[in-house]
């Protein structure tokens, strides 16, 4: 029987996968960005790398097939099915200085406090948090060197389904930027799916 979370516009969620597992990220209404980090259940040191990723695969987007890497360059995740086709492994999670500095805003949610929250019984100092994969984020690279954040593609019942290769803690983030309209013009829940 599948386990299910669901993960509420703006905040986080947790699951524990074991070897082999399949976790399912669904995109319940579309267009909205899921912040994705995974830690090794017998090393909370060792994570899931995009930098590590992109320097294994060799290049910066992902793909179904492909498998995401820890910071230990060891194999943690595979992509095994991706409705999408669209993810970014390039920015990270959106933070309270983000909101404070580029937007005056103070207590808005954020990704980066979402898995503080979620990773607080393993008292990771905030510093160490790692950067997330972004799925369902589109982010281009354009001819200059810049990037652009466009409207997330994704669709209602959109889906990555990654394979555990390690005993894994994963966390997601419903994204709550809601001031660059990358997750549309509404934040929306993410569900995970563990089967």
């Amino acid at each position: 029987m599948p386990t299910e979370v669901l993960i509420k516009a703006g905040h986080g969620g947790r699951v524990e996968l074991r070897t082999g597992q399949l976790l399912e990220i669904l995109n319940v209404e579309g267009q909205q960005i899921c912040d994705f980090f995974a830690f090794n259940q017998q090393n909370r040191h060792e994570h899931l790398s995009p930098s590590h990723t992109r320097s294994v695969l060799g290049r910066i987007y992902v793909q179904r097939g492909d498998v995401l890497s820890t910071v230990l360059r060891r194999p943690m995740l595979e992509i095994v099915e991706d409705t999408c086709g669209q993810h970014d492994l390039s920015i990270p999670a959106c933070d309270p200085q983000r909101y404070l500095i580029d937007y005056g805003l103070r207590e808005h949610r954020s990704c980066r406090m979402n898995l503080a929250e979620m990773m607080m019984p393993e008292a990771i100092p905030y510093e160490y948090l790692p950067d997330p994969v972004n799925f369902f984020q589109s982010t281009r690279i354009l001819a200059d060197g810049r990037y652009t954040r466009d409207v997330s593609p994704s669709c209602a019942g959109d889906k990555v389904v990654l394979r555990a290769l390690m005993d894994v803690i994963a966390v997601g983030s419903a994204c709550p930027q809601d001031r660059t309209g990358g997750n549309g013009e509404r934040i929306t829940d993410i569900k995970f799916i563990v089967h």
